[in-house]
């Protein structure tokens, strides 16, 4: 069976514009353990995240962009952007997501993205979205420093590293020296 193939979910250039900060944790202990064999995440991260520049670049906007198409499921849009290590942050409880969206792509496949601007959101629950279409822009809301957008995606209930797809292969040999 053919895997689902996705888009880069956001309009930034890999490097330039943006980078992968954190990736899945593929370790199902408390040890963290990302694709490449590195520890490029943190206990229990369920996606990747894509950090844009600074702030100023969050209020120009950069845009949330559909990866495939697929129909929207849910949505939260007028949580606050704010770095939650500051005082006076707003109460995340049930909200680490922040302003997010959820796709659903057929087959039992979804994918969720998080930390969106607030009100920024350009799609409403049950539409149909085309790949590349704009779902939103990135922000700083949920629980987050920095302004980012979190991407996730499932398959029958089951995290995927969007880099390995639905791979089972261990990558990463283990060794005690």
């Amino acid at each position: 069976r053919p895997q689902l193939k996705f888009d880069l979910p956001i309009d930034c250039k890999v490097g330039k514009t943006c980078w992968v900060v954190n990736l899945v944790d593929l370790e199902k202990s408390k040890k963290v353990l990302d694709y490449q064999c590195r520890k490029q995440s943190y206990d229990g991260h369920k996606g990747i995240d894509i950090r844009i520049r600074d702030l100023t670049s969050m209020n120009r906007g950069v845009f949330v962009l559909a990866p495939a198409k697929g129909v929207v499921k849910a949505i939260r849009k007028n949580e606050m952007d704010r770095d939650i290590r500051l005082p006076l942050s707003p109460n995340i409880n049930q909200k680490e997501c922040g302003n997010g969206i959820i796709l659903t792509h057929g087959d039992n496949w979804e994918t969720q993205y998080c930390h969106l601007k607030r009100a920024s959101i350009l799609v409403k629950k049950g539409s149909m979205v085309t790949k590349g279409q704009k779902l939103g822009l990135v922000g700083l809301s949920g629980k987050t420093e920095f302004p980012h957008l979190h991407f996730s995606v499932r398959h029958n209930g089951f995290v995927i590293d969007p880099f390995i797809g639905e791979s089972t292969l261990r990558l990463c040999r283990t060794s005690k020296f």
